[in-house]
């Protein structure tokens, strides 16, 4: 079978000719899978030059049409042969991939009020939210017992994440510091969602928990950087076609300060990830310190020696600040070395699946990817520069971002 590539306006035509049948169905498949992967969520399949569909061709059809449909993309079938029309009715799939043919070549009017932008290889769309409950954000803790007189249980703080909160730290589920001390790891919270990465045990999977009526997740926290309130914006980006398919982590958090105004911001980001580059704790922090000289600090941290994660779903949170207040310098780094940028930003890794188009509304959308998989990983995010052995920076390669400023953020 052949194959080819008609991109349009918001769709993307593949034009098949021949067989869709046992041989040929796993081609299409795998084709329509790379194809949105690389982004094209509006698929059309041209059967003009398909003389037969065998039941395989059918399963094929039907399950990227769920998938898509789940991402609010579509899969449509357009000109089929009198042969192919003919199977398409037979198996009552006729109404379900004919109707929405015309309407994927049918550009989508942007929500009005939403803006475009474009910095830094990078395309945003911005659209506003309402705000009912302003940002807040609560520096708890002290980092700085990291690398000097670790943990004990005074430094220890139950912090509960409702829907419509965010954080980022080192904390564990349990009953309180004695039951955690062997388990303190990095987590993030948003959307009433929680993800730790426990320490007691090198192959040791992230545990979360999901809010549901009376069960808030709460985690006993040795420092974070937590808060709730409403995001006044959603941001949606794409790389340009002139880019290299992917926005480095440091250029989409310069570009998402600037829109939001070059002030401290906020964000939670749901993004297809091409690699990510970070590290994790191997051992708790409690109540001994961590040791980050040579050799010892290969006992107590784990770094991305390559990008890992390749193409897969990542759930990120983060602040992000070009002029960091005093009291918040403990918990923040340079996003890459010589940059005036001071973040901290952590990432759950999820298996790959296609962010949503479109406005999305930021609890539901979150509580959905913990819903449908597992995490993998819980990672703090940095940047690896070094000449010649560094492997760069965490890649995206599309994805959702609410964000917004906050004008105060407070230490306790």
């Amino acid at each position: 079978m052949d194959i080819t590539h008609h991109p349009g306006f918001e769709f993307l035509e593949l034009r098949l000719t021949g067989r869709l049948d046992a041989t040929w169905a796993d081609h299409v498949s795998g084709t329509i899978e790379a194809a949105v992967k690389g982004g094209a969520h509006h698929i059309v399949l041209n059967f003009a030059g398909v003389d037969f569909i065998s039941s395989l061709g059918i399963r094929v059809l039907l399950n990227h049409y769920k998938r898509l449909l789940a991402v609010k993309g579509s899969l449509a079938v357009s000109e089929p042969s009198d042969a192919t029309l003919t199977i398409l009715k037979a198996a009552g799939l006729s109404t379900l991939l004919l109707k929405s043919a015309a309407a994927a070549g049918t550009p989508t009017a942007a929500k009005s009020g939403a803006t475009t932008v474009t910095h830094g290889g990078a395309t945003y769309q911005v659209f506003p939210q309402s705000v009912v409950t302003p940002l807040t954000c609560t520096l708890v803790g002290a980092p700085e017992r990291l690398t000097t007189d670790g943990f004990g249980e005074a430094d220890c703080r139950a912090v509960k994440f409702k829907s419509g909160s965010f954080g980022l730290g080192i904390g564990a589920f349990g009953e309180g510091f004695a039951d955690c001390h062997q388990r303190f790891g990095e987590f993030l919270a948003a959307g009433g969602c929680a993800v730790t990465l426990p320490t007691n045990n090198r192959h040791a999977l992230p545990d979360y928990i999901i809010e549901e009526g009376t069960l808030v997740p709460l985690v006993h926290t040795l420092y974070g950087i937590v808060g709730s309130g409403d995001f006044p914006s959603m941001v949606r980006f794409d790389p340009t076609a002139e880019s290299s398919g992917t926005v480095g982590l440091s250029a989409l958090i310069d570009s998402l300060v600037e829109i939001n105004g070059g002030t401290n911001t906020v964000f939670v980001i749901l993004a297809e990830t091409a690699g990510l580059v970070g590290a994790t704790l191997r051992q708790s922090p409690a109540p001994d310190p961590a040791s980050l000289e040579l050799p010892a600090i290969r006992d107590w941290l784990s770094f991305s020696t390559e990008r890992s994660s390749e193409r897969s779903l990542t759930l990120l949170v983060g602040i992000a600040t070009p002029e960091p207040p005093p009291a918040a310098a403990a918990f923040l780094r340079p996003i890459r070395t010589g940059s005036a940028m001071q973040v901290h930003v952590h990432a759950a890794v999820f298996p790959y699946r296609p962010v949503q188009r479109g406005e999305l509304p930021f609890g539901k959308t979150v509580a959905d990817v913990f819903s449908a998989s597992a995490p993998s990983a819980v990672m703090h995010l940095m940047s690896d520069t070094r000449p010649f052995e560094g492997v760069g920076e965490t890649d995206l390669v599309r994805g959702a971002c609410w964000m917004g400023p906050l004008p105060t953020i407070t230490r306790v």
